[in-house]
């Protein structure tokens, strides 16, 4: 080679070594990014009849959807002991339901609570009556929902969405019923509450998106006109029924998400234990 003349890799060896720099510099952090930890999102569905009550704890916060009936608050306040969960963050009850409300005024006398979410509707009931007197004894702040609200804990969205009307053909308690929908990294898990058609055609027109990896099944499993399409918007790959062996789901609902290839669990067989690292949901029971 003349000495005048340059080696052909001159121009070519510093591309090579910028790529390979590149390489082995910035691969780490792609699979950093990728793999980023979301923090342990853990839900506990309480074994409760055909009631609800579901813990779920975020990290640092802890809250409380629907707290079971009258006797299921020794349980779920027995099993915040045994977690170490001294206090809630937030009580959100669907509705005023004996079933979903009726433990919330043991659970507000017991442990300290900040804030408790509910419904905007009248009705009196003895389950409402103890409620508001619960209230009334708490420092817990009241805050009574007439539209959808969002905010996250520890980098889980709480999407709460509201009925859209002040009356409803049916049992007005359920279809005023809160609906739950969390978001933790690539995971979406809907609570659906004791929602009956016309709520269910309200969630079906809207424009959100209800495809979810794992399903309350709404109205512990019984079958309305509008469950069919309900479930098969949903598509839970997992769905967990509140139930009981006096009040089982229905031979309808359970076949349609077998249909599905969702597996299903049933709070009369345990309580059922969720937990979320943000890419993946395990379920024990």
């Amino acid at each position: 080679m003349k000495p005048y003349e340059r080696n052909p890799l001159h121009h070519i060896l510093p591309v090579l070594c910028l790529a390979l720099a590149l390489l082995l510099g910035l691969c780490p952090l792609l699979v950093s990014a990728q793999t980023a930890p979301h923090g342990t999102l853990k839900i506990k569905l309480f074994k409760s009849g055909k009631a609800d009550a579901t813990l779920i704890c975020t990290g640092t916060h802890a809250v409380l959807l629907d707290a079971g009936e009258v006797d299921d608050a020794e349980d779920i306040l027995a099993y915040m002991a045994q977690k170490g969960v001294r206090k809630l963050d937030l009580i959100i009850l669907t509705h005023f339901d004996k079933g979903h409300a009726g433990g919330a005024a043991e659970i507000l006398r017991t442990v300290p609570v900040a804030r408790v979410m509910m419904p905007d509707y009248e009705r009196s009931s003895p389950t409402r009556d103890a409620l508001r007197e619960a209230l009334e004894e708490s420092r817990a702040e009241r805050v009574y929902l007439t539209e959808d609200t969002a905010f996250t804990l520890d980098g889980v969205a709480f999407d709460i969405i509201t009925a859209r009307r002040s009356y409803y053909a049916e049992d007005e308690d359920d279809d005023f019923s809160l609906v739950t929908r969390l978001t933790h990294g690539e995971n979406t898990l809907l609570f659906a509450a004791d929602i009956m058609s016309d709520r269910m055609d309200e969630l079906l027109q809207s424009v959100m998106a209800l495809r979810s990896d794992f399903l309350q099944v709404p109205d512990h499993g019984r079958h309305r006109e509008r469950t069919e399409a309900f479930l098969r918007a949903v598509q839970p790959g997992m769905a967990a029924i509140t139930c009981s062996k006096k009040n089982p789901p229905s031979d309808e609902v359970l076949a349609i998400l077998r249909g599905m290839d969702t597996r299903i669990y049933l709070t009369m067989d345990g309580d059922i234990a969720l937990q979320s690292d943000g890419q993946a949901i395990t379920i024990k029971q």
